[in-house]
């Protein structure tokens, strides 16, 4: 039997169908409507619905009071364990996700009467061209036309004159939050999507459909800003929730030993997708040029062809923290995982081969995986004794053979001393692309949530 097929027949009784997990309640879409949640389209986050369930899953077994999420995005495993009056710990590197949870913390405590006077002072006013320039990258020229670009230059120009703190900020994160509604862009997997009307070079005709005015869109948002106000719940997140930005694979390593009695996370998947090209406009608004979106793309967990080896850098960082005996214990871990160097082996070959459509998919395999290892790692260290671990996340497969993330993300908790309980497996799976189906044909890949606990 392979290495996957032994791999597999070890976890095999622990991989459980699990009906009430739907793709939609997985994924952002059960979200689009939730007040506060809906605030910004952020397709990666998974649904308050989801995050509830597992918690009344924690709950049943333990009474937690301190969750983290590594890979905190918009902050839905924050907030919906404040509101259970826990406490949050959250690390997030994307600026996009970081500003929506200072913006959900602000929401917490902002006068909601100063925010409606302003709101109402906008309405009635006019929006004249102002000096404000978008800080286009390469990536977003044309992403707007030019009645678009006029009226968000009048609306960026108003905000200073927004005194209270808090209410400006809330301002500025609504015209970050439409900026894909009202551009000719459209995010699509790894890349934008680009409208003909943009004017740009195109292989094929994409129209995107009704594009609304800057105006009608940014007051629009700020109206569902204005109405989830009402519904705020007294504060707790903001008293109970602390945000780290960085890297998880720096941040983590300077946590305190078996501090959290849960950790609700969903990492980047390791399927090439580069947050950078699909956040490009959002990351460009928030102040990130050329140079911070190249150095931004390698910090971000490896999930795309570009990313390099950190091995060395992390290896640097846990000796600076007197820690090198935890990151050896990772490495041994790594290179003793047969059913991921079975798959590198294969990929190897078909790259010897000139068979694979880019080389680079080794590398980033290679790398995902030694870093996921570290968070894992980190993880068990983290976790208090009796501890839950709820992560969700998707296999794979490159050029036809399957990356059973899964299985090895499992094998490496066990190794760092967890226990697998089960791992729960969406009744609908994921296709693999048009590109591989077309040789490969399709082969559906488990969608799952891990169950983790520390003895």
């Amino acid at each position: 039997m392979d290495e996957r097929g032994r791999l597999h027949r070890r976890f095999a009784a622990r991989l459980e169908v699990n009906p009430l997990l739907t793709r939609q309640l997985v994924s952002f879409q059960a979200s689009k409507s939730a007040p506060f949640y809906r605030w910004l389209k952020y397709k990666e986050a998974f649904s308050p619905d989801l995050v509830e369930y597992l918690y009344d899953q924690l709950a049943a077994t333990i009474q937690p009071r301190h969750v983290l999420d590594p890979f905190a995005g918009t902050g839905t495993a924050l907030t919906r364990a404040c509101a259970r009056g826990w406490q949050a710990t959250g690390i997030e590197l994307m600026p996009v996700g970081a500003a929506a949870l200072r913006a959900r913390l602000l929401a917490d405590e902002v006068s909601a009467r100063e925010f409606e006077r302003e709101l109402d002072l906008l309405r009635r006013s006019e929006w004249e061209n102002g000096k404000f320039h978008f800080p286009h990258l390469r990536i977003t020229e044309r992403a707007f036309s030019p009645e678009t670009e006029a009226a968000l230059a009048g609306y960026m120009d108003r905000l200073p004159g927004i005194h209270d703190e808090a209410v400006r900020f809330l301002f500025w994160f609504a015209a970050m939050s439409v900026l894909e509604d009202v551009s000719f862009t459209r995010k699509d997997g790894q890349y934008l999507r680009w409208d003909q009307r943009s004017g740009r070079p195109l292989a094929q005709k994409f129209d995107k459909g009704f594009i609304p005015k800057f105006r009608d869109a940014v007051l629009q948002r700020l109206r569902e800003f204005s109405q989830d106000l009402t519904r705020r719940n007294g504060g707790h997140f903001a008293r109970q929730a602390r945000v780290m930005e960085g890297s998880c694979l720096l941040e983590m390593a300077r946590l305190e030993d078996a501090s959290f009695d849960c950790v609700l996370t969903s990492p980047p998947y390791c399927n090439r997708y580069d947050y950078t090209r699909t956040y490009a406009l959002e990351l460009a608004f928030c102040g990130c040029d050329e140079t911070r979106i190249r150095e931004l793309r390698q910090t971000l967990l490896s999930a795309t062809v570009e990313n390099k080896s950190k091995r060395a850098a992390l290896a640097a960082h846990y000796r600076s923290l007197k820690a090198e005996r935890r990151f050896d214990r990772v490495c041994a871990a790594y290179d003793g995982q047969r059913g991921l160097h079975e798959v590198l082996c294969h990929l190897n070959r078909a790259r010897e081969a000139g068979e694979l459509s880019n080389g680079h998919v080794v590398n980033m395999v290679e790398n995902y995986f030694f870093e996921m290892a570290l968070v894992v790692f980190e993880i068990a260290r983290v976790l208090k004794p009796g501890g839950r671990v709820f992560i969700v996340n998707d296999n794979v497969r490159y050029h036809g053979e399957e990356v059973p993330a899964d299985l090895i993300l499992s094998d490496f908790a066990e190794s760092a001393g967890l226990r697998v309980d089960r791992v729960w497996v969406l009744p609908r799976g994921k296709g693999n692309s048009s590109q591989q189906m077309g040789r490969w044909g399709r082969v559906e890949l488990r969608k799952c949530v891990y169950c983790w606990s520390k003895p």
